[in-house]
């Protein structure tokens, strides 16, 4: 009889273990105040502003994680119910993407890994900037560019055979930018604005333009040309992408992505067009296409989001679905306005008025980032989770638009 209650009381014992061990797993902190738990579901979705109420913003939520277990890779199963190889926060990958801060003009570079895993560190005395480029400091910079640059990437010009930053505004302004000398190499109101981007591997441009009814430009810079020679319509559009896989565009509009390619690329007679059939449209009316762009560590696929929803496109399978792994963690409670995400799961988006409408200058800048990790949780289980931290820049008057990861790669 001694032994078989010696043996209950130690199913006991281990019951419990097992049950605190769960309880300190769950971290009241690391909860997101920008997640689709919000019942607020108004949305501003065919143009830049965000009337939706905005709940309190958190601060950087804590991990206790062990440092040896943040290279382990665990089974994961968050959201969307697939089973993927969970990468958590690597130090020792670049973490590095470009945002345009518009109240102050500007491009800027940011480092997230000199922040030694502080990201609050974004704010402090610009430790973390690396380049920044400021139209009003640029005497070469004789166009208007409103109220500040819209969208911004990192590429290599074969045409001007240098590293360049290419940017456009939604004033009508578009610009490429001598990366090594922070000095504009051409510029020109394209007008109909500008919302996105995109440098060809010869060197043209191609302009994203947002307003109504929006339009597709090209400019064949290696032909000599300094204006479009080609557009089509477009309907709101507001991203482009290059797809090196298939050497054609990827292009965001209103209500879904389409294929885009150029007949006599490199020539003042190169004329754009949508190849025909590839059209992928946002399910359930849900319109608004804004943010675009590489999804980190996973090639042929893409980032787009339509009002705070974010898809993810995938270019081979043809699929433009909102179930994927940590769908709940990716989605805010207001407009994505831009995003940059890495190969170890890291994410960085700029969502419209995260602040606050008394926070933001604009309806549609923000006046910081949301940026989500995979890190170890705490406790005795241990299982990858999502740390989100929420910076603001309440002190140095930037707001942000867009992100883009910064690298010369297109995917």
């Amino acid at each position: 009889m001694k032994r078989i209650l010696a043996v209950l009381l130690c199913l006991v014992l281990a019951f419990a273990l097992v049950a605190c061990g769960d309880a300190e797993n769950t971290d009241p902190e690391n909860t997101d105040p920008f997640t689709e738990t919000q019942t607020d579901e108004t949305e501003g979705l065919f143009t830049d502003s965000a009337e939706e109420s905005n709940p309190p913003v958190s601060s950087e939520t804590d991990s206790d994680s062990d440092t040896e277990e943040k290279t382990d890779t665990k089974s994961d199963t968050s959201d969307g119910g697939q089973t993927t190889n969970a990468v958590l926060f690597d130090p020792d990958m670049e973490h590095k993407f470009i945002a345009t801060d518009i109240t102050n003009h500007s491009v800027v570079v940011f480092d997230l890994n000199l922040c030694d895993g502080d990201f609050q560190l974004l704010k402090e005395d610009d430790v973390a900037v690396i380049w920044e480029w400021d139209a009003d400091e640029d005497p070469n910079c004789t166009g208007n560019v409103g109220a500040g640059i819209d969208s911004a990437k990192y590429r290599y010009s074969p045409y001007y055979k240098r590293d360049v930053v290419i940017a456009c505004s939604s004033s009508g302004w578009a610009g490429v930018i001598d990366y090594e000398a922070k000095s504009l190499l051409w510029e020109y109101q394209v007008g109909n604005g500008p919302h996105s981007i995109e440098m060809l591997p010869n060197g043209d441009v191609v302009v994203a333009c947002s307003s109504d009814p929006g339009a597709l430009a090209y400019i064949p810079l290696s032909a000599g040309a300094t204006r479009p020679v080609s557009s089509i319509p477009s309907l709101y559009c507001h991203g482009v992408s290059w797809d090196p896989d298939n050497e054609w565009l990827w292009v965001l509009e209103d209500n879904g992505v389409y294929a885009a390619t150029i007949k006599n690329m490199g020539t003042m007679e190169g004329e754009i067009g949508r190849v025909g059939g590839m059209k992928f449209t946002f399910e359930n009316g849900e319109a608004g296409g804004h943010a675009f762009s590489p999804v980190g560590g996973e090639p042929g696929k893409y980032w787009a989001s339509s009002g705070k929803y974010l898809w993810k496109f995938d270019a081979e399978n043809e699929e433009l679905t909102r179930k994927y792994a940590r769908a709940g963690k990716l989605t805010t409670s207001t407009n994505i306005k831009g995003i940059a995400s890495f190969a170890d799961g890291t994410v960085v988006q700029t969502v419209s008025q995260m602040g606050g409408k008394d926070a933001t200058t604009y309806e549609w800048s923000c006046d910081g980032f949301r940026i989500v990790t995979r890190e170890m949780s705490t406790g005795q289980v241990k299982t990858p989770t999502d740390r989100v931290t929420i910076v603001q820049f309440e002190n140095s008057h930037r707001e942000f638009y867009k992100v883009q990861p910064f690298t010369k790669d297109y995917q």
